[in-house]
């Protein structure tokens, strides 16, 4: 038979070797298990010092769901049944069941150090396929070590989503490999990989597109099969037309189904086609600066076969699962940044693209392993990972590498950077300068087994040097996201102050509500009510608290009771307790304790009040904001205790204010207190008072008396203040101000007291 008649080879099977014994296996497994410790123990240090969860409303509304499981075996936001959206939230629930709320989530941290770290073992051991140990372990500790590991003290899904990514990785890819087999390992095999990727999207709704890798997988691993290599090398110009013309047809029709049914995918595939390639490379980019480049490069360059490479089974499907997940991923995160950029903000989308980093390290581990690459394609993609990280994240919005921020939530492998901006005052340029020294370096390392063919022992220092670095700079991306966490939690810490958890050490948990007024920063409440589980709703006098979970106002009726249904007769829940948002909110009932907390900027106090039942309201306010200001169109003052009259104060003044700006009218109108879609409101006018406030002026407190009947006062200030155009050098609030408004109530007026020599 000739040589041209021969037939090609075939793959070669890396399975057939020798089984190694117990003793092999342990020895084998200590360096994993070591690196595991060292891991943890670093992590666990990084967690115990994070004081607080601050990434709202995600831990919150985790917090929420898991908490509910834990008490009724059922998810809820705030006492309203939802969704559980992740096993995560099944997996922490009974560690709330621990004790204080400080005990419990020092567990929760624990727990999520230790699930998140154990990415090491599905990525050792999908690796394990294709290299030898030492490059097996490379790999391992890499995608152990990303920043995005900070995740791991934080209450979010990332901790159980990004090692379950890796078992799917490596499950999908051992059956197909065993697949050839037909035996019944290969069936337990295939049972695996199908039962762990159907589950995927309980672990985390973002990788229900496992199912989309499991499919590009097997269309990779039919088209890159020996027969079907085989039947393309018949094929013609023709044949090859006709397939791409297939493969685009299908891609639209998949497209036009998507679009049928779902409004988001037509906008963003119709409109902001443009956003998902840039977008996508933003995250991109700020993965690749988290890694350092070097495995991104090396990564994407091990998809393409290498010259004098073996062809093996094994290498095949790992090639087809990594181009699958890369695909798959990227598409994802492209698409949600561009959706987000349309409903929400535009933001770099990092967070959704690290579940590709153990591919791209095992790909980084083989280049280096076997000291072979395919030029072109490793030329190609280091000049795509230096478009990344000099070009793409150098300007993803108005901040280069987003080093106008502490820390950047969905983009944790920016860390470095900004850690670099606050450690030693390094610009966008010189970390942009310094990326282009890494890419240089790491494609020089990796080409000097081309450039040195006669120094081995030279390559084999250089190579493990790069894999050194390239772990220890994952890591020191990592350790700066923790302190940027680190250091946001404790700033938010001093706004809620010790004890944090004071409601539960009076309420022990009875049904408690949070009521407050004129919010513009949930931060506070939202820690407020993490740390303390007696809190069971949430809500306020004017509409300006959020979710997660229903916040909706109760209704009111005339002697301010609450109530919580259409009917004043069935007035609904009742609670135990309450938290004040003073001065604004005042209940009937008797206060039991106060606490002090930041609110824009200024000392605030919340008491808590043992609530009368029913539950009712002896006045409030709206229109306040928390520094003191009013805006538009005014404030009101609702007075519904009935029985003894009264004096209220109110004071009025711009003492804070010292722009060039007019004195502005300003009226008071005291009158009757009415209902309007069962809320308070001002009746009739009976008396109006008109004064004129001056910047930096405080005028005389107005003392109202209040007859015993239910009364209301509004305050109309004419001319608003907008700081930031009135001072646009000086001042960067840009809100509607008129003057700084508070309300007292007094049973006596109390007697001035005169001044020496008077």
């Amino acid at each position: 038979m000739s040589e041209v008649a021969a037939p090609p080879p075939l793959e070669s099977d890396a399975r057939a070797r020798s089984l190694p014994t117990l003793s092999d296996r342990v020895l084998a497994a200590t360096p994993l298990l070591g690196i595991y410790v060292v891991f943890c123990g670093v992590y666990v240090v990084e967690a115990w010092k994070r004081v607080t969860p601050w990434l709202f409303t995600d831990e919150l509304e985790l917090t929420q769901l898991s908490r509910s499981i834990a008490k009724t075996g059922h998810a809820a936001r705030r006492g309203q049944a939802h969704s559980p959206d992740s096993l995560y939230t099944y997996l922490i629930a009974p560690l709330w069941r621990l004790g204080t709320v400080a005990e419990s989530y020092a567990a929760i941290k624990y727990f999520d150090v230790f699930v998140m770290a154990a990415v090491l073992f599905p990525t050792y051991f999908l690796a394990r396929m294709i290299v030898g140990r030492p490059a097996a372990l490379f790999a391992a500790a890499g995608a152990a070590a990303i920043p995005s590991i900070a995740y791991s003290s934080y209450i979010v899904e990332e901790p159980l989503a990004y090692p379950y990514a890796a078992l799917c990785f490596f499950l999908i890819a051992k059956a197909f490999v065993e697949g050839r087999s037909h035996g019944r390992r290969s069936y337990a095999w295939w049972a695996a990989a199908g039962l762990f990727t159907l589950a995927a999207g309980a672990v985390k709704g973002e990788l229900v597109i496992m199912l989309i890798v499991f499919a590009l997988t097997s269309l990779f691993a039919v088209w890159s099969s020996d027969r079907a290599r085989l039947r393309r090398r018949s094929w013609s110009i023709g044949d090859w037309l006709g397939a791409v013309t297939l493969t685009f047809g299908a891609i639209f029709l998949i497209s036009a189904i998507a679009s049928h049914h779902s409004q988001q995918w037509y906008g963003i595939t119709t409109y902001y086609k443009h956003r998902i390639l840039n977008m996508g490379d933003w995250a991109a980019g700020s993965l690749a600066l988290g890694l350092g480049v070097v495995p991104v490069a090396a990564g994407l360059a091990a998809l393409f076969r290498a010259p004098g490479e073996t062809r093996t089974r094994e290498l095949r499907m790992f090639r087809c699962v990594a181009l699958s997940g890369i695909i798959a991923f990227g598409m994802y995160t492209g698409m949600k940044a561009a959706y987000l950029s349309t409903v929400f903000a535009t933001r770099v989308e990092e967070r959704n693209l690290i579940y590709i980093a153990p591919l791209l390290f095992i790909g980084a581990a083989l280049v280096l392993d076997r000291r072979r690459v395919n030029l072109v394609a490793f030329i190609a993609a280091s000049a795509y990972a230096l478009y990344l990280v000099c070009y793409a994240v150098y300007h993803p919005t108005q901040t280069p590498y987003e080093m106008g921020v502490r820390l950047y939530s969905d983009a944790l492998g920016l860390s470095i950077a900004q850690q670099a901006n606050l450690v030693f005052y390094w610009t966008p340029v010189d970390v942009r300068w310094a990326m282009l020294v890494v890419v240089v370096i790491g494609t020089l390392v990796v080409l000097s087994p081309r450039l040195l063919k006669h120094r081995p022992g030279i390559v084999t220092a250089l190579t493990v040097a790069l894999g050194i670095a390239v772990v220890g700079w994952n890591l020191t991306g990592e350790i700066s996201a923790a302190a940027g966490t680190d250091h946001i939690g404790k700033q938010f810490g001093v706004s809620l102050e010790r004890p944090f958890s004071w409601v539960d050490s009076v309420a022990h948990g009875k049904p408690t509500i949070y009521f407050g007024q004129g919010v513009s920063d949930q931060t506070t409440e939202w820690m407020l009510e993490f740390w303390n589980k007696s809190i069971s709703s949430v809500t306020s006098v004017d509409g300006t608290i959020g979710g997660p979970g229903p916040a909706g106002s109760p209704n009111l009726d005339a002697n301010g009771t609450l109530y919580w249904t259409p009917d004043p007769a069935d007035i609904g829940t009742q609670y135990d307790y309450a938290v004040e948002a003073l001065p604004c909110v005042d209940f009937a009932g008797k206060q039991v304790a106060t606490h002090d907390y930041l609110a824009g900027a200024q000392t605030k106090v919340w008491s808590l009040v043992a609530l009368s039942h029913p539950n009712r309201f002896v006045a409030e306010c709206t229109g306040i904001s928390p520094d003191g200001w009013s805006g538009p169109p005014q404030t009101d003052y609702y007075r519904f205790a009935s029985g003894k009259g009264g004096w209220l104060r109110v004071d009025i003044s711009r003492r804070d204010w010292a722009g060039p700006t007019p004195p502005t009218p300003v009226h008071v109108q005291i009158g009757t207190l009415s209902l309007a879609s069962r809320q308070p409101a001002l009746g009739t006018i009976k008396r109006q008072i008109n004064l004129t406030v001056a910047s930096g002026q405080t005028h005389a407190p107005i003392w109202v008396h209040a007859p015993a009947d239910r009364f209301a006062v509004r305050v109309l200030v004419d001319d608003l203040i907008v700081p930031c155009q009135v001072e646009p050098t000086q001042s960067s609030d840009c809100r509607q101000l008129g003057a700084e408004i508070s309300y007292r109530f007094f049973r006596h007026r109390p007697i001035a007291k005169r001044r020496k020599g008077a």
